[in-house]
């Protein structure tokens, strides 16, 4: 197909789905090459926060605690619920790469890059070359759907000739 058909064809199931999702009915084609996004969350970030904000709860009966005490314990659970909520951590599996979020930006992965990735049982671990940090994602601690992860990287990992050991048998 032409670029121009490919577009085209694009941009009208694009419309369609849309229209299909307002119906409440399944999307009428996915791309095959659309990058596939896991979402987890961040659960020990936004447990520190919140215990900061309990425990400045309970020293606030010691103490006199005035409005900015208040406003700063409050921050400190909203601040804990956003980050549970908003900010999760994801991993978005595409045709050539891999992406996650990072403290400022988001970081991403060619495929030339990795060095292998592990499947053990509760999550999945991609090592890199170099002397990189590996990108560790597990159902414990992130809530990650890791089966569906590991299959996904597995055809990841077949596609761009990258080793997948699986320790899970």
């Amino acid at each position: 197909m032409s670029r121009k058909w490919e577009r085209m064809v694009s941009k009208n199931s694009k419309k369609a789905n849309l229209v299909r999702a307002k119906q409440g009915k399944a999307p009428i084609s996915t791309d095959p090459d659309r990058a596939e996004v896991f979402k987890g969350r961040s659960i020990l970030l936004s447990a520190f926060f919140i215990v900061v904000a309990i425990f400045l709860l309970f020293t606030l009966t010691k103490t006199d605690g005035d409005k900015m005490y208040w406003f700063t314990t409050l921050s400190y659970l909203v601040v804990g619920l956003l980050i549970y909520t908003v900010r999760r951590p994801y991993l978005r599996v595409s045709k050539t790469n891999l992406a996650k979020r990072g403290l400022a930006r988001e970081l991403v992965l060619e495929a030339e890059n990795i060095k292998e990735i592990v499947h053990v049982p509760g999550q999945i671990i991609i090592e890199l070359t170099g002397k990189s940090p590996r990108w560790v994602y597990n159902r414990t601690f992130n809530r990650f759907d890791i089966p569906a992860m590991a299959a996904k990287l597995k055809k990841f990992a077949d596609q761009n000739h990258v080793a997948f050991v699986d320790k899970t048998v």
